[in-house]
């Protein structure tokens, strides 16, 4: 696999992490069985160390080890961890019982896995935040810009994801950039599932989403679960002030989130924090389809919405 970057720009940390979930066949009830971690992921942070360098990296022991046979430490500030000492593990239990109580509903985004096959998954990628906070406060690279980049999206099967993509990333955000992506393949419901009625206060019926109507409704009155547009996580980009805002944002929202009885993916705080959002925080970049999520980052075509 072959991706082209322009390597003249300078001035940005590549943010990512790669742990081994303790249930392997968990993470492919979620994500496919082809994702394992020895044969995907391995391969694929690999990819993304060589094209582009300047990485700040959280990573288990058997990553590390795989990172120091290849020769690729010097491009790296690296963070390695158990799984157990992930930010959020000591929460489990209680995320548990909560998704536990969540299961069943309506819309309910998790309704056809069982809680159990989530669970680590789910603290696993809360902690991206906390990865680029890491990064924006050591700064080992001395960049202005920190981008948060998805290790899976990497592997040789993705490589349509950079067919086409001019190798620049030209976007110098003056807030948080984050893309929005049209769901893809998946049945949705126009309306805000029951359980989030409780955190909103509203019965309403919610129309289908679109991009004109997003500019419109600002991003209000969209579900933030099982929307008809999700925010995938692989693309997020800001400074280093940015970051740390961004990072006391997703916490406090998260935060509000489980006082209200609610557990769900980073997408859902990201979606909740914009909804919440009153400091015009966010930047955002609507992208068709997840091929290409990166090249329409790098391309700069984005809509300033919030």
């Amino acid at each position: 696999m072959s991706i082209q970057y322009n390597n003249k720009r300078k001035d940005i940390t590549f943010c990512t992490m790669l742990f081994k979930v303790p249930v392997e066949g968990d993470l492919a009830a979620v994500k496919g069985h082809e994702r394992k971690f020895e044969e995907f992921y391995l391969p694929s942070l690999k990819n993304l160390i060589e094209t582009f360098g300047r990485v700040a990296l959280w990573c288990d022991k058997q990553t590390a080890a795989f990172i120091k046979k290849n020769g690729l430490e010097k491009h790296i500030d690296m963070k390695v961890l158990n799984f157990k000492d992930l930010p959020h593990y000591n929460e489990r239990k209680e995320w548990l019982d909560i998704l536990h109580s969540m299961y069943g509903n309506r819309g309910y985004l998790f309704h056809h896995k069982t809680p159990e096959s989530w669970i680590d998954y789910m603290i696993l990628i809360m902690a991206k935040p906390w990865v680029m906070e890491w990064a924006a406060n050591r700064n080992k690279f001395k960049t202005k810009y920190f981008m948060w980049l998805d290790g899976g999206s990497f592997n040789p099967m993705y490589e349509n994801f950079w067919a086409g993509w001019d190798g620049k990333i030209s976007a110098k955000p003056e807030r948080v950039r984050i893309t929005i992506s049209k769901t893809l393949g998946k049945n949705r419901p126009r309306f805000v599932p029951n359980f989030i009625y409780r955190l909103y206060r509203k019965t309403i019926h919610i129309p289908e989403a679109t991009k004109e109507s997003l500019v419109k409704q600002n991003l209000l009155d969209i579900a933030m679960i099982n929307a008809d547009y999700d925010v995938p996580a692989c693309s997020i980009m800001g400074t280093a002030e940015n970051i740390h805002q961004f990072y006391d944002w997703f916490e406090t929202v998260r935060k509000i989130m489980k006082n209200h009885g609610l557990v769900s993916t980073e997408q859902a705080v990201f979606q909740a924090m914009m909804k919440f959002d009153t400091k015009d925080m966010f930047e955002v970049s609507y992208i068709h389809g997840y091929t290409g999520v990166y090249a329409g980052v790098a391309k700069e075509h984005y809509d300033n919405i919030i």
